[in-house]
């Protein structure tokens, strides 16, 4: 009995010795190095959420003065955009409360009572949305702007088979 429980302890302690190993093995290997994005990819922001606008711009060849349009046309409506995110966050906030809290009489309520309102806040977000991709497409050269105008129709069409979705 002392023998066979010696032996398990032994090989716990090999065990636990060789995990110890390949961690402090793997800590010390560098980080391995990405390979360049393709060119179709999405550009991403620095917290690896994909851009607004991505969708629209996949497969674009831009020139050093097109992504300087779209840097300024992008410092033009971040404000725009902060200000309707600031402005929806308390609303989020006590839906996301209430979901957390399990009080679906509250989550109804708020709902209900958040209608109007968000209906006017899309209406307001469309506008801006709708006025900074005219504001990127004429920035584009005519052969880029071709590309654009089909990257929106596909959206579009992707946005309406959505909205049906949800509609049943």
């Amino acid at each position: 009995m002392i023998h066979i429980r010696r032996t398990f302890a032994r090989a716990l302690l090999v065990a636990g010795a060789s995990i110890g190993a390949a961690t402090v093995a793997s800590a010390q290997q560098g980080t391995a190095v990405q390979p360049p994005r393709a060119q179709n990819q999405h550009p991403r922001r620095a917290n690896g959420a994909r851009r607004p606008d991505a969708h629209l711009l996949k497969g674009l060849a831009l020139s050093d003065a097109e992504k300087a349009n779209l840097k300024n046309v992008r410092a033009k409506y971040a404000p725009q955009m902060q200000a309707m995110r600031r402005q929806a966050k308390p609303q989020l906030q006590a839906l996301r409360d209430a979901r957390q809290r399990g009080d679906t009489a509250a989550l109804r309520s708020l709902r209900q009572q958040s209608q109007a309102q968000n209906a006017q806040q899309r209406n307001q977000a469309k506008q801006v949305f709708d006025a900074e991709r005219n504001d990127l497409r004429s920035g584009l050269s005519p052969a880029n702007q071709a590309k654009f105008d089909a990257n929106v129709a596909r959206f579009q069409k992707h946005a309406g088979k959505r909205g049906q979705k949800h509609q049943k």
